[in-house]
């Protein structure tokens, strides 16, 4: 020690001895200080330390430490301050640069500091502040108020102050990082739980795939995780929202709630009323005890809200809570879609096992074999697009000797079309007598038409009686793709005397056409499935094509034509699915 004050005296020759075992004093207590500052590493601790100790020393009846944490200064330790003085806190703040600042209230606004806190500093009466400052990182402040015997600070108790900030500065540091650590534990904790409740609900909600147990799941994860006892879920169908369950709201009030969240844009996230910008849906929801909207969504539909009451708790819903119940909703929406997605698979595996019992059934309906003509071919063939459909074709024994070809395309496609088109053939059969008149027939069939089914309903048809002793062929095209007559010397003819399509006007009066086969001759007829086959790029395979094709066909037989035909289209159509039925009926004279 003495050798130390030998220094001290050579160091400042021109200070008493009295001021060097001052100073010697003071770095004695400043060393004490930091022991104690480095003993705990508690926040609350090291600031109660670092506050009282100046306050003791220097008879300070009032002062506060500042830190500036997320981006605003707040109060964390204080004493002799009023309730609402230690809840004072200052977003977008910038700490004095100077080590120490007198505060004269009379003086101009701190340089950094908005205006709210020289109002906070004159409210609480402080007049001096010191800046904590670890590594040029500024973390708060000092505020201290004056002293109780009314002198002013002097330089050693202000270069005592400015020794203390540096000294705890690097042990503030330290506690707000252990606090973080710990702060961030206590979330991770959380997350974990949450997690493994999100997973235990998950279990359960993967387990079913009944709508109505999901939902009730549901309800009970949330009373249960959110100690809640009223909600209401609305389920949207369409346009409308309707309530699926409740309990605490009134029915009448969840109606009005489901009427105001349809008038608004959807909600993408769970959020609380409060934060909602639609005002009267707010206040509504306020006034009846509402405090929590949760969307559900999948896929950005809107497939209903849940609406929850306060918790049991009367705590407020915080970013956590919205967070789990997102993602609870979430993983409650996607079972919900699972259980959705089974019941259309088993009600489309109902309508396949439908769909193909009507496919077997029309199929029956067409001509398993055509009969054998004396002195000509036939072939015919039908594709429907979809499993069943609405084109036909028959081949129908009048007599020995008379036979009748027709064809018909029913508007639509499915299942309301191939119904039409088996009352087409019943009909057609029903009239298929050696004394018939052909324009008669096609008569009778478009007032049938007409009369069971609505104007979007119609059939183009096309029918003609074949006599083989005199090879004359008589028909009528109502409304039909006009069949194509390719003569033996490579000539087309386009059959199109008739009228219009079937089920359109009762009453109409058909006209008949007649023409005689020579030896060569070969007649197509086809629906509207074949020229309108399209490719990827919407072309169409067209009447040209076609006719091109039939006019080569010279020395083919029926099938050969029909089946150069669908490879054509099949190459034009380049994998494009196929649009529309394709059927097609050929007849030759050899």
């Amino acid at each position: 020690m003495a050798q130390f004050l030998d220094y001290l005296s050579e160091k400042y020759p021109s200070e008493s001895i009295d001021e060097v075992n001052r100073r010697l004093l003071e770095l004695s207590s400043l060393f004490e200080i930091s022991q104690l500052l480095n003993e705990s590493l508690e926040l609350s601790r090291v600031l109660n330390n670092v506050l009282l100790i100046p306050m003791g020393r220097m008879m300070i009846s009032r002062g506060a430490i500042m830190l500036l944490r997320d981006g605003v200064l707040r109060v964390e330790m204080a004493k002799g301050l009023s309730a609402g003085q230690r809840q004072a806190h200052f977003a977008e703040a910038t700490l004095p640069e100077t080590c120490f600042t007198t505060l004269n209230l009379c003086d101009e606004p701190i340089p950094g500091m908005p205006e709210t806190f020289d109002h906070f500093v004159k409210d609480a009466k402080l007049v001096i502040s010191v800046p904590f400052v670890s590594n040029t990182r500024p973390l708060g402040m000092m505020l201290f108020g004056a002293k109780l015997n009314q002198t002013e600070f002097s330089e050693d108790e202000l270069n005592f102050l400015n020794s203390l900030a540096n000294l705890a500065a690097p042990t503030i540091e330290n506690a707000l990082q252990i606090a973080e650590i710990r702060q961030v534990n206590r979330r991770l904790d959380e997350k974990i739980h949450e997690l493994k409740t999100l997973f235990d609900i998950g279990q359960g909600l993967s387990a079913t795939l009944d709508q109505q147990q999901i939902l009730k799941l549901l309800v009970y994860a949330l009373m249960g995780q959110m100690l809640i006892t009223k909600y209401a879920i609305l389920l949207q169908n369409d346009t409308k929202l309707y309530l699926h369950a409740h309990k605490g709201f009134s029915e009448e009030i969840c109606e009005e709630i489901g009427k105001q969240l349809l008038s608004q844009k959807s909600l993408d996230v769970a959020c609380t009323v409060s934060s909602l910008s639609h005002k009267r849906l707010g206040k509504l929801c306020l006034k009846n005890g509402v405090e929590v909207i949760v969307p559900l969504q999948h896929q950005e539909k809107q497939i209903g809200y849940i609406l929850l009451g306060s918790k049991i708790s009367k705590q407020p819903f915080g970013e956590a809570d919205l967070e789990f119940l997102s993602t609870l909703v979430s993983q409650a929406v996607i079972s919900l879609e699972n259980a959705r997605l089974f019941e259309e698979t088993l009600e489309k595996q109902r309508m396949e096992e439908e769909l193909n019992v009507a496919r077997t059934i029309q199929k029956k309906l067409l001509p398993k074999t055509l009969p054998e003509i004396e002195g000509y071919q036939l072939y015919g063939m039908n594709d429907s697009s979809k499993q069943v459909g609405g084109d036909y074709f028959d081949v129908i024994a009048i007599d020995e000797h008379r036979y009748a070809l027709a064809i018909g395309d029913v508007s639509g496609k499915g299942v309301p079309a191939s119904l039409l088109m088996a009352n087409l053939q019943a009909a057609l059969r029903v009239q298929m007598t050696p004394q018939l008149d052909l324009a008669h027939v096609v008569g009778k069939l478009n007032d049938l038409i007409y009369q069971n089914t609505g104007l979007d309903k119609f059939i183009t048809f096309f029918i003609g009686i074949l006599d083989t002793r005199t090879h004359r062929f008589t028909y009528v095209n109502a409304g039909h793709n006009n069949p194509i007559l390719r003569s033996a010397a490579g000539a087309l003819t386009f059959l199109d005397v008739g009228g219009i399509i079937l089920g359109i006007m009762p009453g109409y009066q058909y006209k008949t056409g007649t023409l005689e086969f020579a030896p060569g001759d070969m007649l197509l007829t086809y629906t509207d499935g074949v020229n309108e086959a399209v490719n990827p790029r919407e072309e169409e395979f067209g009447d040209e094509a076609l006719n091109e094709l039939v006019r080569r066909s010279a020395a083919a037989t029926p099938r050969d034509l029909v089946e150069e035909i669908l490879a054509a289209i099949t190459a034009f159509a380049e994998g494009a699915p196929q649009a529309d039925d394709i059927t097609m009926l050929a007849v030759k004279r050899c």
